[in-house]
């Protein structure tokens, strides 16, 4: 758990605050819980973090340099970061990148889509060819079912017409049934009032002739409704066809699934052809996005051409302090194409001799030089962000004697505003700090552990003695260690 005194009022922390969820308390208290099971959690001011916000906050909080920093030096990416934190326009930058992303990401969309579009336009002409052809057999729900109705009753009409024509003769010709039961109506009628039983018989005789009757007219309507023409048998047999050899083709059983698939392909034809409608959405979108990212970049690097030189001139100023005299330190500008930084590449040239051109720091800086313009530039960018503490761990790889007291000196200077934390191997830097707390490690236990403690008085003057001497300590280092505790005061 760490508790830290922050200005909570602080525009900066305000907004990381209210994008937490943080209460924006004074002082800020950190903490992270470890479970046994290795899961942890974070939280601010006891409200649960995630790990890249937490992160987040501590990289504003804290500014950590090692060693590889000095390498990253030479990183024309790092050093064009670290113009934008001296300039103090960081934030635009990290703006500008979001802008880009999601430029580059329309940017993709329509490249994907163009793409896509010219794969699909054959297909899309497929596609329309199945449709037109399916559209034109006006497909209709139930269709094959009565057309398969009809065209059996129509190849069958004649046999159809002599049944029916039979059935009317039959029961209503001169000769046919109904006659036959009027003579026998008339035969019971007569000897009727002898027995109630031929009463009974003779009204069902009337029943039979009702119906008789009545089938007899059907069948002469339905008869007359019966067309003996060969063309329309051929009509329905070439439309029933149709839509056989549709669903041969389209590998379906019957007409609903044929108008299914009618549906589904004009619902696909639809969506391709509003394919080329997104494709002019996106390309507006994406020109006018890109027309936003190229005049922030614009802004951005007329701001980072006037921070340059400015730069340069202070970073000198540092050098001297540091023990480089002839020192000479300035920026290489080009311009590019928009890219995830701008439109700027930097590369930094550095001589520390006044009889050499100024080169790539890569070429020409040892490692002490390195480190020392390192130390110069990162007290400037601390400097431009306003950080609160800065961590060097071992920056200092590559100087000694008169140079590492001078740097000491610039750390002592850095730290009257900010906290500064140093590690460090060298005594003439230790010797500069306000407190000076020992790291050492046990190796005797079962398990190795490191304790971190301060050191007062004459205890600091006989660990800066071993700093200076080694395992064999001297009264010359002693003597030594305490000159530079004097020098410090």
């Amino acid at each position: 758990m760490i508790e830290l005194e922050i200005d909570s009022k602080a525009p900066w922390i305000a907004a990381w605050c209210e994008a937490a969820g943080v209460p924006p308390e004074r002082p800020l208290i950190v903490r992270r819980q470890i479970e046994p099971g290795g899961r942890s959690r974070a939280f601010v001011n006891d409200t649960p973090v995630r790990l890249e916000q937490l992160r987040e906050l501590g990289e504003r909080l804290i500014h950590v340099h090692s060693q590889h920093h000095t390498l990253l030096l030479n990183d024309p990416h790092f050093q064009l970061e670290l113009v934008d934190q001296v300039a103090g326009h960081a934030k635009a930058v990290g703006a500008y990148r979001a802008d880009h992303r999601a430029w580059r990401a329309v940017a993709d969309e329509l490249v994907r889509l163009r793409e896509e579009e010219g794969r699909s336009r054959a297909e899309l002409d497929y596609l329309r060819f199945q449709l037109e052809e399916l559209e034109q057999a006006q497909l209709k729900e139930g269709e094959q079912e009565t057309l398969e109705a009809d065209l059996l009753r129509a190849e069958h009409a004649g046999e159809v017409l002599q049944a029916l024509q039979a059935v009317d003769v039959t029961i209503s010709g001169d000769e046919g049934v109904l006659a036959g039961l009027a003579t026998l109506r008339n035969q019971v009628a007569r000897t009727a009032r002898h027995d109630a039983t031929l009463n009974a018989l003779l009204e069902r005789l009337g029943s039979v002739s009702i119906e008789l009757g009545d089938i007899a007219e059907e069948a002469a309507r339905a008869a007359n409704t019966v067309t003996l023409d060969p063309e329309q048998a051929a009509r329905l047999q070439e439309r029933l066809d149709v839509l056989l050899r549709l669903q041969q083709k389209h590998r379906v059983k019957d007409t609903a699934e044929l108008i299914a698939l009618r549906d589904d392909l004009r619902t696909r034809c639809t969506g391709m052809g509003s394919l080329g409608d997104r494709i002019a959405e996106l390309e507006r979108q994406e020109a006018a996005m890109g027309q936003h990212v190229r005049e922030t970049a614009e802004r951005i690097s007329a701001a980072r051409r006037k921070a340059m030189p400015e730069l340069a001139v202070e970073v000198v100023g540092q050098l001297k302090k540091l023990g480089m005299p002839h020192a000479r330190f300035q920026f290489n500008h080009a311009l590019t194409a928009p890219g995830p930084d701008g439109i700027d590449t930097v590369r930094a040239l550095f001589s520390a001799n006044k009889d050499r051109t100024p080169e790539p720091l890569d070429k020409v800086a040892s490692g002490g030089e390195l480190s020392r313009v390192m130390l110069a530039l990162i007290g400037l960018s601390a400097e431009g962000q306003g950080l609160s503490t800065v961590v060097f761990d071992e920056i200092d790889t590559g100087v000694s004697g008169e140079v590492a007291d001078r740097v000491g000196e610039l750390m002592a200077r850095m730290a009257r505003k900010r906290q500064v934390i140093a590690i460090t191997h060298l005594p003439q830097i230790a010797s500069k700090a306000d407190v000076h707390l020992l790291v050492s490690k046990d190796h005797q236990a079962e398990m190795v552990t490191t304790d971190i403690r301060p050191v007062n008085a004459e205890e600091r003057v006989q660990v800066l003695a071993r700093m200076l001497s080694g395992r064999r300590m001297t009264d010359a280092a002693v003597q030594h260690a305490r000159e530079l505790l004097a020098g410090k005061a």
